[in-house]
């Protein structure tokens, strides 16, 4: 989105929305990436030690917070650079139409998924109760059960925000935003 794209009021609000979704996508991209890297080298760490009889009671724990971990940060950097999957061949053969009523149903339907999901989440982190077995803080006491939905609670506050600033655009009449194809292998 360039500056030239927006005119009007909605633009005080789309480009700072625009620039703060951007940063936490970069952010969590890199945390995503981190707990991919963790677990790699955690399994690898055991598979490589496991015939001289090393093992380490936490590194499976971890490897378990690291992928439930990279899910939900990545959830927000998939949706953001919108390399989940579309089926719009329907509309498409419909008519422009149709992918306006779907930009504005799409946007509505997310922040209810969303919106739900946030509201509940009070709830989630209550139900949480205990710690994760073996994931062993450095000062030496067990993660709470609950700190693996604390990302979920974020990328789905970050996802509500999105969908509000691509309402936004499209009450503005910006185009929506295309996927990001850079690191496709087929681009």
């Amino acid at each position: 989105m360039t500056s030239a794209d927006l005119n009007g009021p909605l633009a005080k609000v789309i480009q700072p929305l625009d620039r703060f979704l951007g940063f936490f996508e970069r952010l969590f991209h890199v945390i995503a990436n981190l707990c991919l890297i963790v677990m790699l080298f955690g399994t690898a760490f055991t598979i490589v030690l496991r015939p001289i009889n090393v093992s380490f009671y936490w590194i499976w724990p971890w490897t378990m917070v690291c992928f439930v971990w990279m899910s939900f940060f990545g959830f927000y950097v998939v949706y953001r650079k919108k390399k989940d999957i579309a089926v719009d061949f329907l509309v498409l053969k419909i008519g422009p139409g149709a992918m306006t009523m779907t930009r504005y149903l799409s946007a509505l339907l997310i922040m209810v998924v969303t919106g739900t999901i946030l509201w509940q989440m009070p709830t989630i982190l209550e139900s949480q109760v205990g710690e994760v077995d073996g994931a062993i803080l450095p000062w030496g006491i067990e993660l709470e059960r609950y700190a693996l939905s604390i990302p979920l609670g974020v990328s789905c506050l970050l996802i509500f925000l999105n969908a509000v600033q691509d309402l936004l655009s499209a009450l503005a009449g910006l185009p929506e935003p295309v996927p990001d194809h850079r690191s496709d292998p087929e681009s």
